[in-house]
């Protein structure tokens, strides 16, 4: 493989992190948490990757930060959706985490949301309370 292949799309800027959080579309596993945000047009799948300081210290991060990118780079291009945009958050966990587990998960997780599986997640929607302004007094 050339090395244009193996080169992943990235998102580098902030507006582009919170425009995919904003969808509020994720799935959530052990090592990381998927964020999608639903795409158009054929330009190849798009990822962003972040680990906050809670996993621990730079190095530990950067590991963190590696595996997810590593994993990404095997999986994303024959599983991702063209045109769509995905941001992995790595979890605690994801740094010694069993690499082919990582990879079997980002599957799982990609085919998920793509099925829309998040948007079905059983939790009751909220509903606007009832205004008792104009109630009165009985």
């Amino acid at each position: 493989m050339t090395e244009q292949a193996l080169k992943l799309a990235r998102i580098t800027k902030r507006p582009d992190y919170l425009a995919v959080a904003g969808t509020r579309r994720k799935w959530v596993t052990p090592s990381f948490i998927l964020q999608a945000m639903p795409g158009e047009g054929d330009s190849p799948p798009r990822a962003g990757f972040t680990v906050s300081k809670k996993v621990g210290k730079a190095v530990i991060r950067s590991r963190a930060r590696r595996r997810l990118k590593e994993a990404c780079r095997a999986i994303l291009p024959q599983y991702g959706q063209a045109g769509w945009t995905y941001v992995l958050v790595g979890r605690p966990s994801s740094v010694e985490y069993d690499f082919v587990k990582m990879q079997a998960d980002m599957k799982w997780a990609l085919a998920k949301l793509h099925a829309g599986a998040d948007l079905n997640s059983g939790k009751p929607q909220k509903t606007p309370q009832k205004s008792y302004k104009n109630r009165g007094n009985a």
